[in-house]
């Protein structure tokens, strides 16, 4: 097993495998401008939103533009709108905030509706709050984030510090589920003892690259700055020795078919989502993570991994009794490049057999 994971360490070194990574793509995503209009009847109704939501107590972040919505218009100086937020303290938009709704919606500009000390029964899609304090404010960020399309996530968490929470265990959540769907779509091609070495080492790169990915762009959001070299050298020094090459000794001991898909579903997730963890708690918080403290995160991920296997496993069997694969294909948007590649691997190996057995 050591032998396995030396020769597969000696393929590539992390950086090598960090360097297949579009770096700067990531960058450019994270640091992407945007423009978010706060509204009130008020003017100050919309500035203590926007404080609120800039985590400042008199500072508004540049890219936020406040307005009261008989000043408000869909154009300003900062570009087209990226996304709306209208604040009222009535159980009813007024005249004037419910027509920049409806000029929002015709424009396809997401908008999201925060209630201020109202309870009345309103519509699902508008957030109700007592007044501005933490819990709201948290309850306003994640509200905003599911109002507005994926790609301004990164962005807006970077620079407006509340929404970062709900960024990270968005990240972390979407990168353990990935990684446990990888492990448990190698672990069926494994079912031929021939495929077993190559796609084990394969593995092993491809989770740690998902891990790597993950971990930078938590910096990124966390507000730290540098070149990507920089900064993949700060999450290697404080991951690498003390857990970085023992979970891939782990994600490798997983990967072994002995084992059976679901351990090796599970510690792909609960390995991502311990590094995710602790990532977090030191780009934001600056912890100084030791190997025990890293272990509990392991152990504790654990419980999610195995939720997470059985899901994943259970959902596949499932599907294969009651869909067709050219069904799955069209509802998944055709089989993922891994599963092609080892459905024809397969199938070389069996016309390669059968060759034999005709001469």
């Amino acid at each position: 097993m050591n032998r396995l994971l030396s020769r597969a360490l000696q393929l590539k070194s992390l950086w090598q495998i960090v360097s297949q990574i579009n770096l700067e793509e990531i960058r450019q995503e994270v640091e992407a401008p945007f423009h978010l209009l706060i509204v009130a009847d008020v003017e100050a109704d919309a500035l203590l939103a926007a404080r609120w939501l800039s985590a400042g107590d008199t500072d508004v972040h540049p890219w936020l533009t406040v307005s009261d919505s008989f000043g408000s218009g869909m154009r300003s100086p900062k570009g087209p709108l990226d996304s709306a937020v209208l604040v009222t303290t009535q159980p009813e938009l007024s005249p004037a905030l419910a027509t920049l709704q409806q000029s929002l919606h015709k424009t396809s500009i997401p908008c999201l509706v925060v209630v201020v000390g109202q309870h009345a029964t309103l519509p699902a899609r508008h957030v109700v709050i007592e007044g501005w304090s933490d819990e709201a404010v948290g309850l306003v960020a994640s509200s905003l984030l599911a109002s507005v399309p994926v790609r301004l996530h990164l962005a807006l968490a970077r620079r407006l510090p509340p929404l970062r929470p709900f960024v990270f265990q968005w990240l972390i959540q979407e990168t353990s589920q990935a990684n446990a769907t990888y492990a448990f779509s190698t672990g069926l091609a494994k079912t031929l003892p021939i495929l077993d070495i190559p796609l084990t080492i394969g593995d092993m790169l491809v989770l740690t690259k998902n891990q790597m990915i993950m971990a930078y762009k938590i910096v990124l959001v966390a507000g730290r700055t540098g070149t990507p070299r920089q900064l993949l050298g700060e999450i290697v020094r404080v991951l690498g020795g003390g857990f970085l090459f023992p979970q891939l000794a782990r994600e490798m001991v997983g990967l072994i078919p002995v084992w059976g898909i679901l351990p090796q579903v599970a510690i792909a997730y609960a390995g991502t989502w311990a590094i995710g963890k602790a990532v977090v708690l030191w780009a934001v918080e600056g912890y100084h993570l030791t190997p025990a403290l890293l272990k509990s995160f392991y152990q504790d991920a654990l419980h999610k991994g195995r939720h997470a296997a059985q899901e994943i496993v259970g959902t596949a069997r499932g599907r294969s009794t009651s869909i067709k694969p050219a069904q799955k294909s069209a509802m998944s948007g055709g089989p993922a490049p891994l599963v092609t590649r080892v459905r024809r691997r397969m199938q070389y190996f069996r016309r390669q057999k059968d060759r034999g057995h005709s001469q």
